[in-house]
């Protein structure tokens, strides 16, 4: 194999890594959540590459020809893309991509004239630096972080372009085959390529995110006007669900607001007891179809006998939640669950972490909102969401776990706790079982949303109900003695729940949650323990909908959305719920507090005011929001003078070289004369040798009869210096003064006439090829 070709393929390698290793550095992407991601682009793709590059050879009689490189290929990237994805569909992506690596690979070295579609990696890399571009205005800490790295990646950007073309170029065309001008229409082309990205495709402040803003030294909330202009009367669809005890008790609460650029120095959010202030802060602005909505961020599924329900390592949906993806990201496992229907669910949010419904099936990247205050993250997702109410499942009839969901929940059923506490909970269900079963029908008759989900004509009664169902029904009902707190707490030890459930009978959403989840697992359920925020129609008193109202008027992204479909998510909405798997229909979300007590005195925080954030209309922003213009065309014009510089520079330092090494005489001296008779008349235009081919059948490609005598003299008096042994110095002399003869006849006979062909002979740089 040619050595040109080994630096072209290192080459090429070199400004993949380049550009892929940048996601491992940039601050806004991690890829450890996706084992299949890091596994497809730093082993398969380079190693399929590397495969298809080598050369044909024998070892120890072993031949390494096409055949054995198809079957090498085949071994490693079918146990790769395995081991990476499992079996299934999450296979194929990395399987495609080692074999899209290996046949361009192979075709560009091997076959090039069927390689014309590699023309398109330089794209494809800088379209990968583009999206880190982007990433860079994911939000503010991240752009912060990223600053320097996307100044550099801008300038990488262009650079990899470039040289990476060039690279692919040489590789299409090794012989030197090309039209004549080629080379410049290539570059010409890829300069204006590079040109469109900075003017067109990049956004005007995507190196800098500072904003200086006018100052407010006022930093007290103060009270908005309660007006009810614009406020929906009576419209939109409204779930019978019950979320809350006491649900549709109208609450006194008043809307205030505190001046955007004292946001992040607000109080912090009250706790239970707390009386320093009565007021709740505003997280984000969801908007949402359906209502309930459960985003989770943290999804609890492993029992520690003591800290009670924590965070499971292995949960898919732990790593997506805090993931900042890349490009938008699919699910692409099937989804059997019934009852389910694709909801949209868009969040203007103060928090960069994201909050799923489950299940997502699409996660857009997260993007930086400019105009909108402290709600600068936007987050949007499709979730394949349970339609209704899943305590109306206790109509269906259901099916035992079969063996695949048993082995697969495993650790959803676990209850790993001492014998004396499992006893104590035991002791509990069973009282709370027996409970049920004793008094089903008045406890049915006597609560109209039970009689709703029993009686409704939508869902009449049925002889056979759904077990499942039943017993979490019974659960729910056993906490209607319990005290509920609105508020949250992070103690989910084992003990904190016992002195809930046994001693003070008061808690807030985590005793509750977390009690049901354990009550479930005892009763057979697989459970877990899901925290994140809520966003329900029951929590949105007259001050959070006068607050969407304000917001909506400053922000015009809101006004894509009906006021019906908008809902207020203060810091209070920060939530605790359970999830139970019910055979057919998956993991469904359940409200563990709606038969409890309902909140009273300090313990309903919906009494609490609403604080939003004063949008401020007129920002003083900095000049560095402006995308400077003049600094990037002189940067861009300063790298492509250096870089024609220092190819001139390059060039005529070469055969400065060469004529001097020329002057020794002898072989090394004829070697020189050689290669500066190739440069010569390559910038001269004529064809550029291929490495494949000898001084004489060189000479071939003139067709000047005179032109091909001197060449076709030339390289034997060369053959002869290169490999004769002469006896006598003087004769070796001779023969190296009748080359320099040759050399200047050649040059004479094919040198282009007139001040046209003198200027061409001095800008050319097409004797580089040599290099």
């Amino acid at each position: 194999m040619k050595k040109s070709q080994i630096i072209l393929f290192f080459l090429r390698l070199f400004f993949y890594f380049s550009v892929t290793a940048l996601i491992l550095l940039h601050p806004g992407i991690s890829v450890s959540f996706d084992r299949i991601g890091a596994a497809q682009w730093f082993v398969i793709i380079p190693l399929q590459a590397l495969i298809a590059f080598l050369p044909n050879f024998n070892v120890n009689k072993f031949t390494f020809n096409m055949r054995s490189r198809f079957i090498i290929s085949v071994l490693t990237l079918f146990p790769l893309s395995v081991w990476a994805a499992g079996f299934g569909l999450g296979m194929l992506q990395p399987l495609l991509a080692g074999l899209v690596s290996f046949t361009l690979t192979f075709l560009l070295f091997h076959h090039p004239r069927w390689a014309k579609l590699a023309a398109l990696e330089p794209f494809f890399l800088a379209w990968v630096c583009l999206r880190l571009l982007a990433l860079s205005r994911s939000g503010e800490e991240v752009a912060g972080q990223s600053m320097a790295l996307t100044q550099f990646i801008f300038v990488w950007t262009g650079v990899v372009f470039l040289l990476h073309g060039v690279v692919i170029y040489f590789c299409l065309y090794p012989h030197g085959r090309g039209k004549t001008g080629r080379e410049g229409i290539i570059f010409v082309f890829s300069a204006l390529a590079a040109l469109f990205v900075v003017v067109v495709v990049l956004p005007p402040d995507f190196v800098r995110n500072k904003i200086v803003e006018n100052l407010v030294q006022d930093r007290m909330p103060e009270k908005i006007s309660s007006s009810d202009r614009g406020m929906p009367r009576g419209s939109g669809e409204k779930s019978n669900r019950r979320i809350f005890p006491g649900g549709g008790k109208e609450r006194k609460s008043e809307l205030r607001g505190i001046n955007e650029n004292n946001w992040q120095s607000r109080p912090s959010r009250g706790k239970k007891g707390s009386p320093q202030e009565n007021r709740q802060y505003m997280v984000m602005v969801t908007a949402s179809p359906r209502e309930p909505v459960f985003m989770g961020n943290f999804f609890n599924g492993r029992l520690d006998p003591v800290e009670g329900f924590v965070l499971s390592q292995n949960e898919p949906m732990n790593r997506l939640a805090t993931q900042r993806h890349f490009v938008t990201w699919f699910d692409n496992e099937p989804d059997y669950d019934t009852g389910r229907e694709a909801m949209e669910v868009y969040s203007l949010s103060t928090l960069s972490q994201k909050f799923l419904p489950y299940r997502p099936i699409v996660i857009d990247p997260t993007i930086l909102s400019q105009n909108s205050g402290p709600l600068r993250y936007v987050h949007q997702v499709v979730s394949n969401t349970h339609v209704g109410d899943p305590l109306k499942l206790v109509n269906v009839p259901t099916r035992p776990y079969s063996g695949f969901e048993k082995s697969m929940l495993s650790s959803f059923f676990d209850v790993n706790l001492d014998e004396s506490d499992i006893r104590l909970f035991e002791n509990y269900l069973d009282r709370a079982l027996k409970s049920w079963h004793e008094q089903r029908e008045d406890i049915i008759q006597n609560d109209d949303y039970l009689y709703w989900i029993f009686y409704d004509e939508e869902a009449p009664a049925r002889k056979q109900s759904n077990e499942y169902l039943e017993k979490i029904i019974a659960i729910l009902i056993s906490f209607s003695d319990c005290q509920y707190d609105m508020g949250y707490s992070d103690d989910t030890s084992i003990a904190a729940l016992k002195n809930f459930l046994f001693d003070t009978k008061e808690g807030d959403c985590t005793e509750f949650s977390n009690t049901a989840a354990l009550l479930g697992r005892l009763a057979g359920i697989p459970s877990r323990v899901v925290t994140g925020y809520l966003a329900a129609r029951e929590l949105q008193t007259r001050a959070h909908m006068q607050g969407l109202v304000a917001l909506r008027e400053k922000i015009p992204e809101l006004r894509k959305f009906s006021l019906n479909d908008l809902y207020l998510v203060t810091n209070l909405a920060h939530h605790s719920w359970v999830q139970f798997y019910i055979p057919d229909y998956g993991w469904l979300d359940f409200e563990t507090t709606t038969f409890s007590i309902p909140p009273s005195g300090s313990g309903d925080f919906s009494n609490w005011d609403v604080v939003i954030p004063l949008i401020n209309e007129e920002k003083i922003f900095s000049q560095a929001r402006k995308f400077p213009w003049l600094a990037v065309l002189k940067a861009v014009g300063v790298l492509a003078g250096f870089a024609l510089v220092a190819a001139y520079v390059l060039r005529y330092l070469r055969e400065a070289v060469l004529y001097f090494g020329a002057r020794r005489g002898g072989r090394a001296g004829a070697r020189s004369l050689y290669l500066l008779l190739l440069a010569r008349l390559a910038a001269d235009g004529k064809p550029i040798k291929p490495a494949s081919k000898t001084a004489i059948e060189y000479s071939q490609l003139f067709l000047g009869a005179q032109e091909s005598f001197h060449l076709k003299s030339f390289a034997a008096l060369y053959s002869q210096l290169r490999w004769r042994e002469f006896s006598v110095q003087a004769e070796r002399d001779a023969c190296f003064d009748l080359l320099k003869q040759e050399y200047r006849s050649i040059l004479k006979d094919n040198r282009s006439r007139g001040i046209a062909g003198w200027f061409k002979r001095l800008i050319s740089l097409r004797g580089l090829a040599y290099l």
